[in-house]
């Protein structure tokens, strides 16, 4: 059994970082101060106090579920549970083009319609939180709430995000979620970059002290995280033709170009595609 901290302490965690106090907390959230001394205090919040500490710490609402260990209701979950590697195809072309090309894609994902299609009956693994901690904590945000059920997925995001600061192994991402590997600094920075959570609050949440001085931020990262986030209301069609439209993007890559003027995506056929840097 994991010492996880219940959520009230998680909560008091953030807010200690981030300096802010129970008279603030309530005046952003629309909580009375007794309802948040209750929760601060252990008892379990409900989804409408889940929502209310959303709006005022900047979260998604199903992000703080996960956090306080409540289950995610199977309306708020992501449309389509096969898209993991179609997904991270698109987070690694759109990276890499140039801004005009990646706003074409934020518009297309924002044009398509919400299609009326079941969700799939089988619901995502869910790590077991009280078993394996912060680790469990961490793979679910990512794999459960951004379409990424696949750890192979999820690897590739956390590379493609990072740039390849956390390159991790399927296995690995597997054993975070399951207790079996560590959760280091380096991999909770990593997360937070993949999660679009600020490195610091999630820090403070896990209990886990980042090196100094912390990385810049890395405002490519954190569109591409947005971007992820944006894709969780897509199907597994949609999400395959966003993906197609953005890698007809990519262009022949000269073969006397520099690393300084083009990004290379993958090799196809002899050649490198990709998109020059502007």
């Amino acid at each position: 059994m994991a010492n996880r901290p219940g959520f009230g302490v998680l909560l008091s965690r953030l807010m200690r970082h981030r300096g802010t106090d129970l008279a603030w907390l309530s005046s952003s959230s629309g909580l009375p101060e007794t309802e948040l001394r209750s929760v601060m205090s252990g008892t379990q919040p409900s989804a409408s106090q889940l929502d209310g500490l959303a709006r005022a710490l900047g979260f998604h609402a199903v992000d703080l579920y996960v956090i306080a260990g409540i289950p995610v209701p199977d309306a708020l979950t992501p449309r389509a549970s096969a898209a993991g590697s179609a997904l991270a195809d698109i987070a690694q072309i759109t990276r890499a083009l140039p801004s005009d090309q990646r706003a074409h894609v934020h518009q297309l994902i924002e044009r398509l319609p919400l299609e009326l299609e079941e969700r799939p009956p089988a619901q995502p693994f869910i790590y077991d939180q009280h078993a394996a901690g912060f680790g469990a904590v961490l793979t679910n945000l990512l794999c459960g709430n951004r379409n990424l059920p696949s750890p192979t997925a999820a690897a590739k995001i956390l590379a493609v995000l990072t740039e390849g600061r956390v390159y991790l192994a399927a296995s690995t991402i597997s054993g975070i979620g399951r207790g079996r590997a560590p959760l280091t600094p380096d991999r909770v920075a990593g997360f937070a970059t993949a999660l679009g959570i600020p490195t610091g609050d999630l820090a403070a949440v896990t209990g886990i002290a980042l090196p100094e001085p912390s990385r810049p931020a890395d405002p490519p990262a954190a569109e591409m995280a947005g971007l992820l986030w944006n894709c969780r209301r897509l199907t597994t069609a949609q999400v395959e033709q966003v993906r197609d439209e953005a890698r007809s993007m990519l262009t022949a890559v000269p073969d006397d170009a520099s690393a300084e003027d083009w990004n290379r995506v993958h090799h196809h056929h002899g050649r490198w595609w990709g998109a020059p840097r502007r």
